[in-house]
């Protein structure tokens, strides 16, 4: 567990040697893939509630830490079977373990700046602001860089190539929330459905 988790903040660093290693000597652990899933979770619940008053906009009141934790680890997942999906159409080599993986170790950047983002606006005025803009916006293109480089090591893509799967796994996501909803909707209404019918044939008798 010890040379996983060096091999996890080696990644961050050095992404196609890290997740080579990860993708091809096992070098990658699931349980650390889900704790820093969960942490991510945690992070964007601590930064809608407790960024300073000066940049939050959210109504505190109304704020639903479950929902948020849920949103941000299901968007994640849904990302994951997406990729998985749409490569395997496309000859990717990658498999839902290395990807997803891949794609929650990406996450690091993200939980970095968040927490320093978090702390910092407690403490600035608002003209200081750009900084923590600047420093968000690093964490960001960090995180899009780790993941793109994870997912060609992943998928033994090229750079074009890994980026047009990248923007069909979107497609394909908005497509299985569309079809989860459709579901949802239909079973609703059929329940609601067998339930009138139950209720007539109850009362005539």
């Amino acid at each position: 567990m010890k040379e996983k988790l060096q091999y996890m903040f080696f990644s961050m660093t050095h992404p196609f040697d890290g997740f080579y290693e990860i993708r091809f000597r096992d070098k990658g652990s699931l349980v650390l893939a889900w704790l820093v899933l969960i942490i991510y979770g945690v992070m964007k619940c601590a930064r809608e509630q407790y960024t300073g008053f000066i940049l939050n906009l959210n109504d505190l009141r109304s704020l639903n830490s479950v929902s948020v934790f849920m949103s941000s680890v299901v968007i994640v997942i849904l990302f994951c079977i997406s990729n998985w999906s749409v490569t395997t159409l496309f000859g990717g080599k990658g498999n839902m373990r290395g990807i997803f993986t891949i794609v929650c170790y990406s996450l690091i950047p993200l939980i970095i700046s968040d927490l320093v983002v978090t702390l910092l606006s407690n403490f600035i005025i608002l003209d200081e602001s750009m900084l923590l803009y600047m420093l968000e916006g690093i964490g960001i293109v960090w995180f899009v860089f780790l993941i793109v480089s994870g997912l060609c090591v992943a998928h033994e893509y090229g750079l074009f190539q890994n980026l047009a799967s990248i923007f069909v796994t979107f497609i394909a996501a908005i497509l299985i929330v569309f079809l989860v909803v459709l579901f949802l909707t239909l079973e609703e209404k059929m329940f609601t459905f067998i339930v009138d019918v139950a209720k007539e044939i109850t009362r005539s008798h």
